[in-house]
């Protein structure tokens, strides 16, 4: 059969239209690394997951895979993620995601346009070849005080052989098999069984007894103030110093009415005015020595030496020399000395029992600090070195060391802080000044008087209260029964301290304040 020509030419408009559309499709298969200009790219980053730990059998998402395209310019360059390649173990993933099937270590990387991305490793774990490990961070004994503020804290850790893996997992503690917090006080004396479980597993048992909170027997330590070249102090204002002194040691001290530490506690030592001077009569002012020195001003070195002109004995008085006009690097300055002790103590050096006093043991005491300052709660600060505690940071005056690997001042149950990132934005509003952000990453607000300012100084803790009741018992230079002082002499000739004649310089525990 003929067909006409009309059809024929229309078929082949058809034909040609169709070819046309063909030819368009062809035309659009455009390699994809044009498409999107690829030829820019010069860096990959793949995206670290949330996790770098998988567990078969309770992780079953898969881990999604992300990066970041980057030009030479360091522009970043927007694409859809399903343009990128991923591996692992050089192994193509079929989508941008990573599916743990079996226990092992994996590769992950991401490729485009001939480059390759940074590499991140992806651990996948069998928990039954795993172990779970409970401990106590903040004791060093088997015992802890059953007054419900003496907090035991408690570290799990999961490890692979004697591998801790690093990674957040569910886990439960328990206390004698009721679950509890990562932390835990009781007001319940007896022995508690710490354990964990996680992921299947259950940890190792600590077992620590709760015993009652220490009651120690009540020390009373005589003051003497050396006011040098001045009369500011009177027995009005000096009774008032070492009652506020007392107020601090005895957990009762609190000017701005803010709640206390958690282990804030009683540490039973208590400090009056002399009553008696060296002769043993009377003092007509109790513990005031006025004293006058040939110098007018003092660097810190300078108040070293001359302080043994009026160094009473230390087994007898707590020394404090009072000194105006102090100039040099610490003219804003207080400083007192650490004791020397008969039996070890972390952080206290270890001597005889006979040896004399080879250094100036007791309280420095600015005279700038008499005015507009809570001066009793600076006499509680510099009081506690003698009695064998550290700053709640590491760090002395103006010198700071950052956050240490271990604790600066022994005590487990006070919180410490980079005192020199803190100093940095001391000029914060006034509410900010009293918060700490402590080197564990906890915030909280200043309350102990081992600290500086701003500081609420109204707790001294429990394990503060052992450093100071070792001091009083075991420490040398103070009016202690261990050194045969009997409390409210009123008899008997004393001397003062005989200065060394070969005097070394000892530096003491500075004390900036404000």
């Amino acid at each position: 059969m003929k067909i006409p020509s009309r059809i024929t030419a229309n078929f082949w408009i058809i034909v040609l239209a169709s070819a046309s559309i063909l030819g368009c499709e062809t035309e659009q298969n455009i390699p994809i690394d044009d498409l999107y200009r690829f030829d820019k790219l010069t860096q990959l980053q793949l995206a670290r997951p949330a996790k770098l730990n998988y567990f078969l059998g309770i992780d079953k998402e898969p881990v999604p895979l992300s990066v970041k395209l980057f030009g030479a310019d360091g522009t970043l360059i927007t694409a859809p993620q399903e343009v990128v390649s991923f591996y692992s173990n050089n192994q193509k993933l079929p989508t941008s995601a990573f599916t743990p099937k079996t226990v092992g270590t994996f590769n992950i990387e991401g490729r485009l346009a001939g480059k390759t991305s940074n590499t991140v490793q992806l651990k996948v774990w069998n928990p039954a070849s795993l172990t779970i490990r409970i401990s106590v961070i903040n004791k060093s004994t088997d015992q802890f005080f059953a007054n419900g503020a003496d907090s035991v804290k408690l570290q799990v850790e999961l490890l692979s052989g004697t591998e801790i893996i690093d990674e957040d997992f569910p886990l439960v503690i328990y206390a004698n098999g009721k679950a509890i917090t990562s932390g835990f006080a009781t007001t319940t004396q007896g022995e508690y069984k710490f354990t964990a479980t996680a992921l299947g597993l259950t940890s190792n048992q600590v077992v620590l007894k709760a015993v009652a909170p220490p009651s120690y027997t009540i020390v009373r330590l005589p003051v003497i103030f050396h006011e040098v070249n001045k009369s500011q102090l009177t027995s009005a204002s000096v009774k008032a110093l070492t009652d506020g002194m007392t107020k601090a040691y005895r957990n009762s001290l609190n000017r701005a009415n803010r709640a206390k530490d958690v282990s804030a506690t009683d540490l039973y030592v208590e400090f009056y005015p002399a009553p008696t001077g060296l002769d043993g009569k009377t003092l007509s002012s109790p513990g005031l020595d006025r004293v006058t020195s040939s110098k007018t001003s003092f660097t810190q070195e300078d108040t070293y030496s001359d302080s043994f002109n009026y160094f009473w004995d230390p087994v007898h008085f707590i020394n404090v020399w009072v000194y105006p006009n102090i100039t040099g690097d610490y003219a804003n300055s207080s400083w007192a000395y650490n004791p020397f002790v008969t039996q070890a103590l972390s952080g206290l050096t270890v001597i005889n029992k006979s040896t004399k006093p080879f250094l100036p043991f007791g309280i420095f005491l600015n005279a700038t600090h008499l005015v507009n300052q809570n001066t009793d709660e600076i006499l509680a600060h510099e009081a506690g070195h003698l009695l064998g505690l550290y700053h709640v940071f590491a760090g002395n005056g103006s010198t700071f060391n950052g956050c240490p690997t271990s604790d600066p001042d022994y005590c487990p149950d006070t919180k410490y802080y980079n005192r020199e990132d803190y100093s940095k934005s001391i000029t914060t509003s006034p509410s900010e000044r009293y918060k700490r952000n402590s080197c564990a990453n906890e915030t909280y607000e200043a309350t102990n008087f081992m600290d500086y300012y701003y500081c609420y100084n109204n707790s001294f803790t429990l394990e503060q209260s052992k450093r100071v009741r070792h001091a009083v018992n075991y420490g040398l230079w103070l009016p202690t029964p261990f050194n045969g002082f009997q409390n409210a002499r009123t008899s008997g000739v004393l001397t003062m301290v005989e200065r060394p004649a070969d005097l070394v310089y000892y530096k003491p525990v500075i004390c900036d304040k404000q």
